[in-house]
Parts: structure tokens; sequence; C-alpha cells
């Protein structure tokens, strides 16, 4: 028998379950809440939420610089475009965020992944759209005005 047709012959017996399957639950996200009083306090959140999913307690220097494209859109898209811009600098560079600067354009500090001195903690993929909250808070409560922000990221 040749291997092309062993090969068709164990697919076509797959194809014949003897037994069921199900699917089970699995996270493999991290959700977080943020919030700030206001829209720098907010940007510096995501960037030490980043930066502690990514390393833990690892210390990160402000070592390079680096800065970061002009947004467009809403508050809310573009604060959603600096969280995904995080997780694309680790994910092309190992970049890791010690600093944030607002401005124009906006500017991080920080300093290359370096396994010597810090301890991967988890892989991000993504930020996702999926459950993605951004909205300002009122007074009320015990509260204070100001920011508060759900994320997704896919791990």
């Amino acid at each position: 028998m040749s291997l092309a047709r062993k090969r068709y012959s164990e697919a076509e017996s797959l194809a014949e379950p003897a037994v069921s399957h199900r699917l089970l639950a699995h996270t493999a996200d991290l959700r977080a809440e943020l919030e700030a009083a206001d829209l720098p306090g907010l940007y510096v959140a995501a960037a030490r939420l980043v930066r502690e999913a990514l390393v833990g307690e690892s210390p990160v220097a402000a070592r390079e610089e680096r800065a970061l494209p002009a947004q467009e859109g809403d508050e809310a898209e573009r604060f959603f475009r600096f969280v995904r811009e995080l997780v694309y600098l680790f994910d092309a560079e190992g970049f890791l965020p010690a600093a944030v600067r607002l401005g124009d354009p906006p500017r991080l500090a920080g300093e290359r992944f370096d396994p010597a001195r810090h301890v991967s903690e988890r892989q991000i993929k993504a930020v996702t759209r999926h459950g993605y909250l951004f909205e300002r808070t009122a007074a009320g409560g015990g509260r204070e005005p100001g920011f508060r922000v759900e994320l997704v990221f896919d791990l």
C-alpha cells in the first residue's frame, strides 16, 4: 500500500469517530479595568498594566525612547490604538514601557526585554475590541470624576 493511500485510510477512519467530543471552558484572555482621574493618568496606567502583564514586577528602566504614531479618532479610539501600539512594540522589538509622555507625538520611554533582568510572565497576542469599554465617570458614590476602561488581551 502506498504512503499516500495509507494516510488517506487513516484520515478516513478519523472521519468516523467512535466517541463524541465537547468544548470545555478555557480562558486564554486577560481582562483588566483601569481607572484614572484624567487622560494622562489613564495612559500611564495602561503602560503599567501592559508592562506588568508581560514581565511582572521586573524593573524596567527608561533607557530608550519611542515616538508613537499620531492617532486619529475620538478619545476611546486613540486610547485603544495606544494600548495596541504597546503590545506591538513588545512583539516587534521586545520594547517594554517604563514611562509615558503625552504630546504631539506621544512618546514612550523604556527598554528592550533582557532575559537576564526580566522575567517573562506571559505573552500577549493582541488587545481585542471584544469587551472594550471606555467611559467618562461622574462624581458620586465616593468616586471622583475621571475615566474607566475595560480591556481584554488575547494571550
